[in-house]
């Protein structure tokens, strides 16, 4: 290759760079790459594995190519940096590693990232454990057969026991977020007082710009750790709630 081809490359490999661009790594499985250490890519035989009849079960509403294997990277409660990983629909992957990578340029603080299957896909055990997770095919607890957002992977519960969902039929969930249902942090005993999440907060608009919604926000309830997209073709299937 020339001296001028070998230029006009790096030019433009500066000017990609610079202008923010979002690598695409081609790979067996598609995987893209957004930035160092958050890409989001095809569910693999690997992953498959570790969730098939855990946190996903045969349905007719979701299958293993709607949903796309996430890595972030993020800071603990403790400031040291950390990896984790997601299962979403293919619909917000992208918002998602945009999401995280907002939030980790920012240091803000998550407890853990992992994929609920490692709580067996009790969504309980998970939010006890203050774990951020998001796919995970179950009803809304509680009912017959209404299918939870996290059920398409369209919903992320962040920092749960922090956050805790507040109001609904079985009161604070998970129960030892008690303390955090004090949302007023110069009132809360919580140690984290000062690490949940409010309306106008940095996490809060990050998610809104994304066009997520947010059940802090709801009438009936309050789930502060619950952010969800509604994406067209699901309209009519999920209910905006655990």
């Amino acid at each position: 290759m020339g001296s001028r081809k070998v230029a006009a490359v790096f030019l433009a490999l500066v000017i990609g760079f610079t202008s923010g661009m979002v690598l695409n790594v081609k790979t067996s499985h598609a995987k893209t790459v957004y930035r160092d250490g958050f890409s989001y890519g095809k569910i693999t035989k690997s992953i498959k594995k570790r969730i098939n009849g855990v946190s996903y079960k045969k349905n007719k509403y979701i299958t293993y190519g709607d949903l796309r294997y996430v890595k972030v990277k993020y800071y603990n409660y403790r400031g040291k940096e950390k990896e984790g990983e997601l299962i979403v629909n293919k619909l917000i992957a992208k918002d998602i590693v945009e999401i995280f990578y907002e939030l980790y340029e920012i240091k803000y603080p998550i407890r853990r990232i992992r994929l609920v299957d490692e709580y067996d896909a009790d969504d309980n055990k998970s939010m006890a454990a203050d774990n951020t997770s998001s796919f995970n095919y179950r009803i809304i607890a509680g009912s017959k057969n209404s299918l939870s957002m996290h059920a398409l992977g369209l919903a992320l519960d962040i920092n749960p026991k922090i956050n805790p969902c507040v109001g609904g039929a079985h009161g604070i969930v998970p129960p030892n977020g008690k303390p955090y249902a004090q949302r007023d942090a110069s009132k809360c005993s919580g140690k984290y007082a000062d690490k949940m999440i409010h309306k106008n907060d940095e996490a809060y608009k990050i998610f809104k710009k994304h066009g997520f919604f947010w059940g802090g926000e709801w009438d009936n309830m309050k789930d502060y750790q619950h952010f969800y997209k509604v994406a067209g073709k699901y309209k009519k299937i999920g209910r905006y709630e655990w």
